[in-house]
């Protein structure tokens, strides 16, 4: 049974792109709404302010069925959507340039992709700052220095080098011991559970 254990995170501040330049590009609608988002907020030196709007956004879609139920309205008058973004500000400050996004998709009766705008936005951001997430399970609650210890290994590898990371660590006892490590793209199990396991493999195959 995997538990979260804590968060630790190394972020830097961007607030913007060389040539105000998406770092891919993705040519769907809300693909485009989000590069655009992007190159604007580039411009305006405020990546990153936005970047804490859309994860905003993206938590308060996650936790509030009354606002996916209004996303999802694509009849908003221009007062029911000034209604729509009082009650998202009442919760959380947003930048001007994220409240006329909400305003422009809403014009345009493409609210319902707000939140997908926002991941896409995310992780154009991401791209861009060399973050990458990486979830680190042990058999174990680490300590503090023992999740330094993970992080300063992982910033010694040369293929790391101006990366930052988000840093996710768990428990779950059945690995026995060693770790497990995986992102959005690798895996990779040191764990005692699957040195057993090859072990046993080499064993039944004599």
């Amino acid at each position: 049974h995997q538990i979260m254990r804590s968060m630790s995170t190394e972020t830097a501040v961007v607030e913007s792109a060389p040539n105000h330049t998406p770092p891919s590009k993705d040519d769907s609608i809300t693909g485009r709404y989000a590069s655009v988002m992007f190159s604007t907020a580039s411009r305006s030196a405020s990546l990153h302010k936005i970047f804490e709007d859309m994860k905003a956004l993206s938590d308060l879609y996650q936790a509030s069925e009354a606002l996916r139920a209004m996303t999802e309205n694509s009849g908003l008058s221009q007062e029911e959507t000034q209604k729509f973004i009082k009650a998202i500000t009442s919760v959380v400050s947003l930048q001007p340039l994220t409240i006329k996004l909400i305003e422009l998709l809403s014009t345009n009766k493409r609210l319902v992709y707000m939140n997908e705008i926002a991941g896409k936005y995310k992780k154009l951001y991401v791209e861009l700052n060399r973050e990458e997430k990486i979830t680190i399970i042990s058999a174990d609650q680490l300590n503090s220095n023992q999740q330094a210890e993970v992080l300063s290994a992982l910033k010694e590898n040369p293929n790391n080098v101006g990366k930052h990371f988000i840093l996710e660590f768990k428990v779950d006892k059945s690995i026995k011991g060693g770790l497990i490590l995986f992102t959005e793209s690798e895996f990779m199990d040191m764990s005692l559970t699957s040195r057993v396991n090859r072990i046993r493999q080499e064993v039944n195959s004599l």
